[in-house]
């Protein structure tokens, strides 16, 4: 579609190697492959500091997510590695950006998990004080499992409070109103390597669910999703919307929380120790 693609990665050989199984985008050199650690603060302003040859940036895809299972993770910044990578390092990186750009279009990838009313079986997202998202404690009552699940379902609900808070700052303050700024569910995708880390057990149990979802028209694929994505950043001009396999839909009770989004936002600025879009 003529898009120069800036291609933020942990691992640059990985990314290279995603690149050369697509030999389109390998031919037309329109991509650059640049190193960010989302779970950094120091990799984040790196990677923002390291953009001198492009005095423009169009569009930003925040589609960075982890989760894991077993003893809790946590990042660089010693802030639990959920909430510190799917939420906050795109807090981070997104206020940098839109320090040094004019950017038009943001996509956060959320998921339907951020809304507690899900019908899933994975833990349900509760928003709770920045400092207890970012330090937690077990759950004796759930266990350790469902706790990690906690951990990423609220990262998604915090993915969500974060574009509400950030459209109301930006056109409050006249910063930049022609933005558009969207959230997006995904959809159901087993087949991704999003639980490379999973046990033997769990990849089989995922492989055959996704089998007998994709029978019955449950399941959705990376394809599918990123059309979603790319006419979010292509073609939609609308803002502040929650976007379910390219429908406009209603998000959960807890994501209009205007409340939860300033305390988030708050909250978020004190664990980075600076001060973003500030309304006063």
């Amino acid at each position: 579609m003529g898009y120069f693609v800036i291609m933020a990665c942990r691992n640059t050989q990985k990314a290279q190697n995603a690149i050369d199984s697509f030999p389109e985008l390998k031919l037309s050199s329109n991509y650059a492959i640049k190193k960010l650690d989302l779970g950094d603060f120091d990799s984040i302003r790196h990677f923002v500091a390291d953009l001198t040859e492009f005095p423009e940036i169009y569009a930003l895809d925040c589609n960075a997510g982890i989760t894991y299972s077993g003893d809790f993770q946590y990042t660089k910044n010693g802030i639990e590695a959920t909430f510190g990578t799917n939420h906050l390092g795109h807090f981070l990186l997104t206020n940098l950006l839109l320090e040094k750009y004019s950017v038009a279009k943001i996509v956060i990838i959320s998921s339907a998990l951020h809304d507690p009313k899900n019908k899933s079986p994975f833990a349900k997202a509760v928003f709770r004080s920045v400092d207890e998202m970012a330090h937690p404690k077990l759950d004796k009552n759930i266990g350790l499992k469902k706790t990690c699940e906690e951990f990423y379902a609220t990262s998604k609900l915090c993915n969500i409070l974060f574009a509400h808070e950030l459209e109301k700052r930006l056109k409050i303050g006249n910063t930049n109103q022609n933005i558009s700024i969207n959230t997006v569910n995904p959809g159901l995708m087993l087949s991704t390597n999003f639980g490379r880390n999973h046990k033997p057990w769990e990849k089989i149990y995922r492989k055959a669910l996704n089998f007998v979802f994709k029978i019955i028209g449950l399941a959705d694929s990376p394809d599918q999703s990123a059309k979603v994505v790319v006419s979010l950043i292509d073609s939609v001009t609308k803002s502040g919307e929650y976007y379910d396999r390219g429908k406009v839909v209603a998000s959960s009770a807890d994501s209009y929380d205007k409340d939860k989004a300033l305390k988030l936002w708050q909250g978020s600025e004190l664990l980075i120790g600076s001060k973003f879009l500030s309304k006063n």
